[in-house]
């Protein structure tokens, strides 16, 4: 405990964080004996959602039932939020779902109601159109908070497979040091230089040095919740390789060799795309503008509407509304190509 507040700033903070902790905390647990410190350090891996707790208190019997009602429902977000690394259970994560879904919808009828009595509109219409409307707004609610766990297991898997083929050299090269396989992962870890690895390889280590796990174990462990099928593929080979004898460096090093080659073939493959994009993008962004600018200056001179439209109203709406929404989901369509992200 002492040596723990020798060490620099940076290493002590690292320590602390893998068993959720702050200076403070550490401070105050400096004068207490050992059995009280092994419970409350090395075991307090996960600490409960205060909203979470509050909607169980609501929701949990409804949760509950759900689940063992709809399994095949269920089961797919389970895994979802495992992958996507949120710190929370998949029943506590039911009942926020249920809980806010329904806050959300109360809202909207509450606040329907209140505005059209402030306007003097038919009240039993709006409330009858409002249930309903609520009623949907409740479902979009539940069906937006169900994919979202999985849109970040998603976003997981990109950065992964952006990280892995350096990972996988920067380990081939410590293993051909002749170090300990275990040692590849901490000195990764160390590095901090693979944000998208950074949560899986730190779990590694945490099996071995926090939960006593071999290092095999720990690894089959990873790959059965990682997000990302190519580093699932990886630990896998990894463990066949330290079980049966192999060289280990061998086969890191054609990983490493594979991966990188895959890496630049959807480099490549991405920069074609936005070369063809970028044709489509000046065709429809810039020229056809252009040219519909022209067209409204020609009619103009003419006189006359379009489709009972004024000129004016036409040009402002496309200025102002169709060109920017057209610019932001193409903005919107080319990141989510990048394979970097």
């Amino acid at each position: 405990m002492e040596n723990i507040f020798l060490l620099d700033k940076k290493t002590r903070n690292e320590y602390l964080g893998q068993v959720n902790l702050t200076y403070d905390d550490l401070r105050n647990l400096k004068h207490k004996n050992k059995d009280e410190i092994i419970k409350q350090v090395l075991y307090t891996t996960y600490k409960p959602n205060k909203y979470g707790k509050f909607c169980n208190g609501y929701c949990e019997n409804l949760t509950l039932y759900l689940k063992k009602t709809y399994p095949e429902i269920f089961k797919p977000l389970k895994e979802n939020i495992i992958k996507s690394d949120l710190r929370i259970l998949s029943n506590t994560y039911v009942s926020i779902m249920l809980f806010t879904s329904f806050l959300f919808s109360l809202f909207i009828l509450v606040g329907t109601i209140v505005v059209s009595a402030i306007l003097k509109i038919n009240i039993i219409n709006s409330v009858i159109n409002t249930i309903v409307f609520a009623f949907f707004a409740f479902i979009l609610m539940c069906v937006g908070f169900y994919f979202y766990p999985g849109s970040l297991a998603k976003t997981k898997d990109r950065k992964i497979k952006n990280d892995l083929p350096f990972v996988i050299i920067h380990m081939s090269a410590i293993a051909g040091s002749g170090a300990h396989p275990m040692a590849m992962f901490q000195l990764v870890l160390k590095s901090s230089e693979y944000k998208g690895l950074h949560s899986e390889i730190k779990k590694i280590v945490n099996y071995v040095n926090l939960f006593g796990y071999d290092l095999s174990t720990a690894l089959k462990a990873v790959s059965r919740t990682t997000a990302s099928a190519r580093f699932k593929e990886l630990m896998n080979g990894i463990v066949a390789n330290t079980q049966s004898g192999g060289d280990l460096k061998i086969y890191l090093n054609e990983k490493g060799l594979d991966a990188l080659s895959q890496y630049r073939m959807e480099r490549e493959k991405y920069v074609k795309n936005i070369e063809t994009f970028s044709d489509i993008y000046t065709a429809v962004l810039i020229a056809a503008p252009l040219l519909f600018i022209v067209t409204l200056a020609i009619i103009n001179i003419m006189g006359g509407k379009i489709a009972g439209l004024s000129l004016s109203t036409i040009s402002n709406v496309g200025t102002f509304l169709v060109i920017p929404v057209l610019n932001v989901a193409f903005y919107a369509f080319i990141t989510a190509l990048d394979p970097g992200r």
